[in-house]
């Protein structure tokens, strides 16, 4: 062989030899994330719609597998300790990366340091909610109504130790309010009760409420996140009569530690298109939500910040891990 093929036959050799060192283009093969909760819930429903959105829009296919129990500690172990090549998502939320560190003693996971913050979703909308029975039509007049009898009501919640219960807590305390906590299994036994006249009261999301909402059985007093939410204009705050008292419950992606950078960012970005797109934002209405698209590391610090108040909300209401 002379010279010149020989030097053909090696260019050719480390041609192919650089092609086999670059790194796969991303994502080559599926992308798996992971709901803590059982199918048919607003996380699992808003999940599924992001999927399907993200497939059509960046042409690879997202599939959503329910992995629910244990408050969200079984999916998030399960993500926690998978490759951390980014095929492998957990759609976290305010309980599996905020109230569960402080609910539980030991957890399986480090919501800090196991986890790559991915991209933002939603916020989820959380309200009190009243049986057309009860004797108050406005948050003030619910307010003056349980200080004129002290522990004559109850409220429902889908769960002692869920973001909803722990707000009514902080809530209680910072009004200064005498109002018995029910804690029920799901948000849909809870609502079945309130709308039935069983219970008075209610915090819980929009989406299980909203048939009843429309029928009148049910009525909404407050929110509780920081800002109003634009589908129930009118409808006062927690912080209108608590100052210091608003709840900020999330949903949103996030990946093994260790995910490449350009991976997430990645992803971040699809997601990103994916809650820009025309008519989303009335999908989330419909299910209590309001996009919330951010930066990788705005997300990680809003998860930091929000662990201190989780922990001073389940001090306050005394809940345990069931």
């Amino acid at each position: 062989m002379g010279p010149t093929r020989i030097l053909v036959a090696a260019c050719a050799t480390l041609a192919t030899a650089a092609a086999a060192a670059q790194p796969e283009a991303f994502p080559s093969r599926p992308v798996r994330i992971v709901v803590p909760f059982a199918p048919g819930g607003a996380v699992d429903v808003m999940t599924r719609q992001l999927a399907r959105v993200i497939s059509e829009q960046q042409g690879y296919t997202v599939v959503v597998e329910n992995k629910p129990g244990a408050s969200g500690l079984i999916a998030s172990e399960s993500v926690a300790k998978s490759p951390a090549d980014g095929y492998t998502l957990l759609m976290a939320t305010s309980n599996t990366h905020g109230v569960n560190s402080a609910l539980f003693k030991q957890l399986p996971y480090d919501p800090i340091k196991d986890f790559a913050p991915v991209a933002m979703a939603a916020d989820n909308v959380v309200v009190l909610l009243a049986h057309r029975s009860f004797p108050a039509a406005t948050l003030q007049e619910a307010v003056a109504a349980i200080r004129k009898s002290p522990g004559k009501y109850s409220y429902a919640s889908p769960g002692a130790g869920t973001v909803h219960h722990l707000a009514m807590e902080l809530f209680k305390t910072a009004a200064k309010l005498d109002v018995v906590h029910v804690g029920y299994k799901g948000a849909g036994p809870a609502m079945a009760d309130l709308a039935a006249g069983h219970v008075p009261l209610m915090m819980g999301g929009i989406a299980p409420a909203a048939p009843f909402i429309k029928t009148g059985a049910v009525r909404v007093l407050a929110v509780a996140n920081p800002e109003p939410f634009a589908a129930l204009p009118g409808i006062p705050l927690f912080k209108d009569v608590a100052r210091d008292v608003s709840v900020t419950s999330w949903m949103g992606l996030t990946a093994p530690a260790g995910t490449p950078a350009p991976v997430v960012d990645k992803l971040n970005a699809d997601v990103r298109q994916a809650l820009q797109k025309a008519g989303f934002a009335d999908t989330m209405a419909d299910l209590g939500m309001v996009p919330r698209p951010m930066s990788p590391a705005e997300m990680g610090r809003i998860i930091a910040a929000d662990m201190p108040k989780w922990k001073r909300a389940v001090q306050i209401s005394g809940a345990t891990a069931e």
